[in-house]
């Protein structure tokens, strides 16, 4: 018969690793029987560290950005009485000059049908504001120089810019680069203006491709209408 060899624990040993193996498991389950898992936030899921995020976060100037987000948003629905103003807006501009509003979440054939109209020169609902020229501060999703550009003042806290956020995702595909999507704020919800401030940080040290994946995480935060926002930024 072949000889087996076995290794001993003697005792103490097995008093030793028993009792590492128990503060393994207490600091896995923090105690509570459950295990814990350490989740990235947000941010760091776009490459921005908490460190990072909170410099930047610190040294904005969070009363001028709400300021220029009050006088965009003002200039932009000059057109739109103060009672019927809600998130999401949107401005579709044609390179021909010609301009057309979008007033809530409206669906897929409902935007292609817009954007054909400004195409044609004549829309069925005027453009009446006074809508800020692109800017280098702006966050741009397609093609710069497009044929059309959709610009969308949104809330991250809004159930209905999140659905609009998936049909403007598929209005620009589908485009093969004649339409891009320009995202502005407009906080009209409770933490909504805490995390637009956490999404400029992130396009301002990140870049913009960062910025557009990180306002997705943030909507997919909002499940629903009912459920509760967790602050994950």
């Amino acid at each position: 018969m072949e000889d087996t060899k076995q290794l001993k624990i003697t005792t103490p040993i097995a008093i030793i690793i028993a009792g590492f193996l128990v503060m393994v498991g207490i600091l896995l389950t923090n105690g509570s029987g459950e295990k814990v898992v350490k989740e990235k936030t947000l941010s760091e899921q776009v490459g921005v560290s908490k460190e990072k995020l909170s410099q930047c976060l610190e040294e904005t100037d969070l009363e001028a950005l709400d300021k220029s987000i009050a006088t965009d948003v003002e200039n932009a629905m000059k057109g739109v009485p103060a009672d019927q103003r809600g998130t999401p807006y949107s401005i579709v501009i044609g390179k021909n000059g010609v301009k057309t509003e979008i007033r809530g979440a409206l669906d897929y054939e409902n935007i292609q049908k817009a954007i054909t109209e400004v195409r044609s020169g004549t829309v069925t609902q005027k453009y009446e504001g006074e809508v800020a020229s692109i800017n280098s501060n702006d966050h741009i999703w397609g093609n710069p120089n497009a044929e059309i550009i959709i610009i969308e003042y949104s809330d991250y806290e809004c159930p209905y810019c999140k659905k609009f956020q998936a049909t403007l995702t598929k209005i620009v595909e589908d485009s093969n680069g004649s339409v891009a999507w320009v995202y502005r704020h407009w906080p009209i919800h409770q933490n909504s203006f805490e995390k637009l401030a956490a999404a400029e940080c992130v396009a301002k040290i990140k870049g913009n491709e960062a910025f557009w994946k990180y306002s997705e995480l943030l909507f997919g935060l909002l499940k629903t209408e009912a459920d509760p926002v967790t602050d994950q930024l």
